[in-house]
């Protein structure tokens, strides 16, 4: 892979997380809209990037163990996570004081039953309010990139073979890990299962990193991408408004599951990243200094991603207090976060770009 970043992965990486906050909200329309674009949303197509990105950062072909980068990034996550974690008790403290109402009704008011016990829980990663469960599947990721890596060196095969029999059996037999803040006390996210998206991620992000094709254009894999892709955004939201039956009965359930990421889910971002990967105007999108801010939020996602939370949840706030909000004051609030979020980004790109140019500035004076 030559010295030139990959626009597209930022680019899609940025319009993930602006598309996770408006689910994240809770507006009126945020149940519709998450369902109005197939069987998958936002948050497949992130950890497909992830592991793209943590390929090319942390992937180095045939080096041996590497665990200090990834696992040191995987502890920056956890501090962050605890961080947020103690951010939104917070909030929902003031609020219960304040207004005698729970932000989050279950998961918060619930905390503060027990907060000793449910603080030492959240220290271990077993007690996670909703949304909150996000960043602690990427420390798992994490963790398992870099043996992940070393099994890619010596059979691809293997590693895509491993990761699917694992992500089939947790999902058929419902392996997760414990959350006591959740009704079904268990990871939202499975990492088990949402593991797999992150190694096809993985064995992509290698293949650029040493410079193959990635998702090279074929035309009948192209029209059935294109197809699976374009219809499953009209049965999707038919299903959830009710208008049809699933064909698959009560399957069909297991097929769209997010927690254990159903297979339905796979399949419909991968068609989406194929597709995004060539549309040639995707490309030109991505290069142009249109989307800059969008791309930027993109490099930045961390940053970006927390702040989407506690925005996410301040919009929650907000629809809790006053349940029947007109929408215009709902599109004001996206707006506003949306803005914020690209904010952010910008700025951290802008501080970037200074060190970058400082480090060469140096350079050239050294020399």
């Amino acid at each position: 892979m030559n010295g030139e970043r990959e626009n597209r992965i930022d680019l899609l990486r940025g319009l993930s997380l602006l598309l996770i906050f408006i689910g994240h909200a809770e507006f009126t329309f945020s149940p519709t809209f998450q369902q109005s674009r197939g069987f998958s949303d936002a948050s497949e197509i992130f950890v497909l990037l992830a592991g793209m990105s943590c390929a090319l950062a942390y992937y180095r072909p045939y080096a041996s163990l590497q665990l200090e980068r990834p696992w040191k990034r995987a502890l920056r996550l956890y501090l962050v996570h605890l961080i947020l974690f103690v951010i939104m008790v917070t909030i929902s403290a003031f609020v219960i004081a304040t207004f005698d109402q729970t932000a989050w009704p279950a998961e918060m008011t619930d905390f503060w039953r027990d907060p000793l016990q449910h603080g030492l829980q959240a220290l271990s990663l077993s007690y996670m309010p909703g949304n909150l469960d996000i960043l602690p599947m990427y420390v798992v990721l994490l963790l398992i990139a870099p043996f992940a890596f070393l099994l890619h060196d010596r059979s691809k095969s293997a590693l895509l073979g491993l990761s699917c029999l694992i992500w089939f059996v947790a999902g058929l037999g419902h392996i997760n890990f414990p959350n006591a803040a959740l009704e079904g006390e268990a990871w939202f996210f499975d990492p088990l299962s949402w593991q797999f998206i992150f190694m096809i991620g993985i064995y992509l992000g290698a293949r650029m990193k040493c410079g193959q094709s990635v998702l090279p254009y074929n035309g009948p894999v192209f029209a059935a991408a294109a197809v699976f892709a374009v219809t499953a955004i009209p049965l999707n939201l038919a299903f959830h408004l009710g208008a049809v039956d699933s064909p698959f009965g009560e399957l069909h359930h297991q097929l769209v599951s997010k927690i254990n990421d159903g297979p339905l889910r796979i399949i419909n971002v991968l068609a989406i990243l194929y597709l995004a990967w060539n549309v040639r105007a995707v490309k030109a999108t991505a290069d142009h200094p249109a989307m800059w801010l969008v791309c930027a939020a993109g490099r930045h996602s961390l940053a970006v991603f927390s702040a989407g939370i506690l925005l996410s949840f301040g919009a929650v706030v907000l629809m809790t207090l006053d349940p029947g909000m007109p929408i215009a004051l709902q599109l004001l609030l996206l707006a506003i976060g949306c803005a914020l979020q690209l904010a952010i980004g910008w700025m951290l790109e802008g501080r970037r770009t200074a060190r970058v140019g400082a480090a060469s500035y140096g350079l050239r004076r050294a020399i």
